[in-house]
């Protein structure tokens, strides 16, 4: 079996070149790795060629003629490979540990070769804890509750894994630009009958740690300081968009799947921001979102008939109040039983 790494590139060449370099540690030899690049202005070309001399797996290396935006080079990378499966990995990422791609396979042969999956990863400046988002390594089935349980689990594009047969089936640009079309793209071929498997062993090492610091993220951007307060939604609307857009294609979109994402995304994704933005001091970001994620503001509320609303509505208060008097020490003590609890 051939396993292509699909990496989507743009600048940041330090990070790739680490990542490329442990990628050499797999002692599994039939693998390819795919590059990506999404018009880099640093020396990513030059460098990559330079290494395809002697790299010791095959390195295909594609750069755009312009920049095509995260999306498109997301599935541009996979598109690229040749492999019977693909895993994606960030240009900051990296595989785990030197048998990873030997354990993956090895789990594909063992369950019937299922169509898409996602990994468990460790991230670089806490090495000792696995980041759970896969609570066993098994095939979870296909369907779509199966997809709507399981669709956070797309959010981070690290250690998802496609059968390359099943992604060429339903590959499609309808969400490019949303920075989410991987969800849309794993619900919507969940919920057409492929079938999703977990793997709880951590595939991808998260976020590389270079010259003495991280990349920047997110908790570089919050509000501190009510000086700096907005009125935020963290992309949380685009998520709901492309489920609803995903289950709608799959032909299986009614009110209980609309009125189940709602809950979920008030339930777990919104007191999950609010107790996060709070762990990093940033209560003023907390309440921004609070305000964001009124429910009134999504036009796809009113999809909803008027007691699920009502319901909904409920629930967002309840669950934003509930996330705004929770200590923070007890949420870190407790936050993966609770979400474990919660995606039941």
């Amino acid at each position: 079996m051939k396993i292509s790494i699909c990496i989507p590139q743009y600048n940041r060449i330090a990070y790739l070149l680490r990542s490329l370099k442990q990628i050499e540690n797999q002692n599994y030899k039939n693998i390819e790795v795919i590059i990506s690049d999404d018009g880099s202005t640093d020396n990513t070309e030059e460098t990559i060629k330079e290494l395809q001399k002697d790299y010791k797996y095959s390195l295909v290396f594609h750069k755009n003629e312009k920049n095509l935006g995260y999306d498109r080079n997301y599935r541009k990378c996979i598109e690229l490979a040749s492999g019977d499966y693909c895993i994606v990995i960030g240009n900051d990422d990296t595989l785990y540990q030197p048998e990873s791609i030997e354990f993956l396979v090895d789990f594909i042969k063992m369950n019937d070769y299922p169509e898409l999956g996602f990994s468990n990863f460790v991230e670089d400046n806490n090495p000792g804890t696995i980041v759970q988002r896969a609570s066993s390594n098994s095939v979870l089935g296909s369907g779509k509750y199966v997809a709507l349980k399981n669709y956070s689990c797309f959010s981070f594009v690290g250690g998802l894994i496609y059968k390359k047969t099943a992604f060429d089936k339903y590959n499609t640009d309808k969400h490019d630009g949303s920075i989410f079309s991987q969800m849309y793209l794993g619900c919507l071929m969940v919920a057409s009958g492929c079938r999703l498997f977990s793997i709880s062993e951590p595939i991808v090492l998260k976020d590389l740690y270079m010259d003495g610091k991280f990349r920047h993220s997110y908790r570089d951007r919050i509000a501190r300081k009510w000086k700096d307060f907005k009125i935020v939604d963290g992309g949380i609307p685009s998520i709901i968009n492309v489920l609803i857009s995903a289950f709608r294609d799959a032909s299986v979109l009614d009110q209980a799947i609309i009125k189940k994402i709602f809950r979920r995304v008030y339930t777990i994704t919104l007191p999950h921001w609010i107790l996060d933005y709070k762990s990093n001091s940033a209560f003023p970001e907390a309440i921004g979102i609070i305000v964001g994620l009124n429910p009134f503001r999504n036009q796809n509320f009113f999809l909803l008939n008027f007691f699920s609303r009502a319901a909904i509505f409920c629930r967002y208060l309840f669950f934003s109040v509930i996330a705004l008097v929770t200590p923070i020490a007890l949420f870190k003590k407790y936050k993966n039983k609770m979400y474990k609890f919660f995606k039941r």
